[in-house]
Parts: C-alpha cells; structure tokens; sequence
C-alpha cells in the first residue's frame, strides 16, 4: 500500500511537472510572435507622407535668378457710358490712340436735353410765384398792422412762400442731376492710352455701365513674376531688374519693384512679384508679349553668416517643456528621407525666421514638421499638383 501511495504522488509530481511544461510553451510563442508583431509594426508606422518644402536660398543661384512673365499695361480699364442711351458716335476704334480728354463715344443727347430745359422752365415758374407770394405777404403784412386782416391770412401767406422755396430747391436739386446726365452722354478718355477692345457700335441702344471700349496705358508696363518662397526675403539686396522680351531681341530695359504679395501660392509655394517699366526707345512693348526678367542681386559679405529666412511652420521643437532647442526638417535629395538639423533662430522676419545652422541649397519641410519622424521617408509634389 505504501509503495502504490508514493508511486501515485511521483505520477501526480510528473503530471504537475508536465502540465507546467504545456502552459509556459504557448507563453513563450506568443511573447516572439508579440516581439515580431512590434517589428512589423515599426517597420509600417512611417509610411512614405506627402510633405510641402522649399529650397532655402542659393548665394549663386541667386545672383543668377531668371523669372518669365508676359507684360501687361499699366492701367486698363472697360469705359461706360454712366447713363442709358443710344451711340451716334464712337470715333474710337480698335488700336486708336488717345488723349485725356478726348471723345471716345457720344449718346444722343436729345432727351437730357429735354430734361434739362423742362426743369429750367419748372424752376422759371416757381420763382416768379415766389416773387408773387412774397409781394403777397408784404401787403398782407402792412393790412394786419391796421388790423384790416386777419393774422390767419398772414401765416397762410408765409407757409405758401416757404413751401414755394422748398419746391425750388427740389427742383434745383434735379436740374444738377439733369445737367450731369447731360454730361455722362459723352465718354472721354480718363487719361493716355491706346483703344484695344470695342464692345458696342453706333446707333445701338446700350445701358449705364455696359462697357462700350476698352482702354490701356501702355506709356509703362507691368510684368508679373513668381518668385521662390525662399528667395522673397531678398528684396532689399536687389539693386536693378532687366527685363528682355523674346519678340524684341537684344533689347534689354531696366525694370523695378513695384508690388510684393503677401501671399504665396499653395501649389507652388511662390510669391505673385509686379515690376514696373518704361516703354523703351526705339521699340514698343505690347501687352501680352513674353518675357524674362533677371534680377541683378548683390548680397553682403556676411550673408551667409547673418542667416537664412525660413519660414516659421518649418521650425519646429522636440521638448514640448522648453521651447529654446530648434531643429528643421532637411530632406536627402537622393533617399526622400529626412533629418533633424539644429538651427538657431536669430531673429523673426516679415515672413518667417531667420535662422542659422542651414546650408543653403538644403530642401526643408515647410508643413506638418511635428507629426514627421526621423528617418522617414516623404513624398515632393509635383509643381502644380
């Protein structure tokens, strides 16, 4: 009996020994399938992201930026007739040039005419009654001082004559507008320019506002250019703009700055650039003709030691505690991946941060920095997506 009790507690002993054996197996498979999951997990948390970048700013791509553009006038402007009415004349056509001051179109002036003298007339009436009502009232006057009538009858007398007053203002009142519609039946030209366009012809009806013709000042043109997000803060090292246009060969005309946007374009991060110039001699610029501008820029010596202006969406701080380390993100032109880089920001400017720690010439992330990680690989649209 004792030797079948202790080999029953060797079997239990073996049973409980196995039995452990069976449970800690499967805990040892799934901590290596745990372990592997975590590597395929980290292997997929950084998938390829479509990310907005600039190009910060090249000494020497600079000096030799290039934009193209096509001219466009001065000033242009629709002209309309400010009344309604109908052409009988337009001695205007298309490539006429003009004067300030010179006749474009006329309406037929015959109905403000018209109206003009029917309110002369309605005034002429009116101001003879009021002479006729305050003669009235005189006379009046001198009876109630002897009591031969009523003082009633007087303030009658004096309500007639201010209302008689009232009517003439009224009336002078329409009769300026008459004059001034009179005056809108002939179109002249608000200053020097050349016809390019006509809407409507002689002996048609046309309504206040429809643009009848078209005129351009073309005595200076304009050419709007798109200028990189990251060479906009040169401004002020731009010391003179040459313009040449394709249809004007050899000929080369000093330009200026006239309009910086404050604004640039979502798909290709550029800023929308007006430079003015003189029409040259010997030689015309017409509106529409294609160009290219060169900016002729002169940096100081210690440009590259003062700093490059980045925008401020691109910096960005991985110590939420403590804002005093700043790093962008720069990406490999070669792997698409990036890289924190430290920079120190040395000031803010009109547009951003100017910092140092760049090289120029490096691509950085401009959008959605904080959500990057390092070494992952990003994804460039292409311009105009």
């Amino acid at each position: 009996m004792v030797f079948r009790s202790n080999l029953r507690k060797k079997k239990a002993i073996r049973m409980s020994f196995s039995g452990r054996r069976i449970f800690q197996l499967p805990a040892l498979t799934l901590l290596a399938l745990a372990a592997c999951r975590e590597e395929e997990v980290s292997k997929t948390e950084l998938p390829p992201r479509p990310v907005l970048s600039i190009v910060v700013a090249d000494v020497e791509s600079v000096r030799q930026a290039t934009y193209p553009g096509r001219a466009q006038a001065v000033r242009e402007v629709n002209i309309a007739f400010e009344v309604p009415g109908k052409i009988l004349a337009r001695p205007s056509d298309v490539g006429t040039t003009v004067k300030q001051g010179d006749v474009l179109a006329a309406l037929d002036s015959d109905p403000y005419v018209a109206r003009v003298h029917a309110l002369e007339g309605q005034r002429a009436a009116l101001v003879a009654t009021l002479e006729n009502a305050k003669t009235e009232l005189t006379r009046r006057e001198q009876l109630a001082q002897n009591d031969f009538v009523a003082q009633a009858r007087v303030d009658d007398q004096i309500a007639l004559v201010r209302a008689t007053e009232f009517n003439i203002d009224a009336v002078e009142g329409q009769l300026d507008e008459a004059r001034l519609n009179l005056g809108y039946t002939t179109l002249e030209a608000p200053f020097d320019g050349a016809v390019s366009n006509t809407y409507a012809e002689r002996f048609q009806n046309v309504t206040a506002g429809q643009p009848v013709l078209r005129l351009l000042d073309t005595s200076r043109i304009e050419m709007e250019i798109a200028v990189p997000e990251s060479l906009i803060n040169l401004e002020e090292y731009v010391e003179a703009i040459e313009v040449e246009y394709a249809s004007l060969p050899g000929v080369k005309i000093e330009a200026q700055i006239a309009r910086v946007g404050n604004e640039a374009s979502e798909s290709t991060r550029t800023y929308p650039v007006t430079i003015v110039m003189e029409q040259p001699e010997g030689a015309e610029i017409q509106p529409g003709m294609a160009g290219r501008a060169t900016a002729l820029v002169r940096l100081p010596e210690d440009y590259a030691q003062t700093g490059i202006q980045v925008p401020a969406s691109a910096v960005f701080s991985p110590n939420t505690s403590s804002g005093d380390e700043a790093f962008v993100w720069v990406i490999d032109p070669e792997t698409s991946t990036v890289s924190a880089t430290p920079v120190t920001v040395t000031s803010f400017a009109d547009r951003g941060l100017l910092v140092t720690g760049l090289e120029p010439g490096a691509r950085i992330a401009t959008a959605g920095v904080n959500t990057l990680q390092e070494g992952q690989e990003v994804l460039l649209p292409k311009v105009g997506e």
